[in-house]
């Protein structure tokens, strides 16, 4: 469980393919390496995987922000966040 403040202000709520993606991978390093600027505009990262816990440790542990675990994808149903075969076949996703 993630429990955001209402003073937390405002929320990047980022919603990830799973925790060996290469291309999440990639981005949310930038965004790491940009955390102080991110938080300095008063604005909290989350990231949501549909992965285990276990496995975010794995791959995501040093991250400077929230990372949550969403294995039944519960997050995702709440937020209307779906997924496609075209997403999956997406250019950068397939060069990756």
């Amino acid at each position: 469980d993630i429990t955001i403040p209402a003073e937390a202000g405002l929320v990047h709520l980022q919603f990830r393919r799973f925790a060996g993606c290469p291309i999440c991978t990639l981005h949310l390093r930038e965004v790491a390496r940009r955390v102080d600027e991110i938080t300095n505009a008063g604005v909290r990262e989350v990231v949501v995987f549909h992965s285990a816990a276990d496995a975010l440790r794995r791959y995501q542990a040093d991250l400077p922000f929230a990372v949550v675990a969403d294995p039944d994808r519960e997050l995702y149903d709440e937020f209307g966040v779906g997924s496609s075969l075209r997403a999956l076949l997406h250019p950068q996703v397939v060069r990756a």
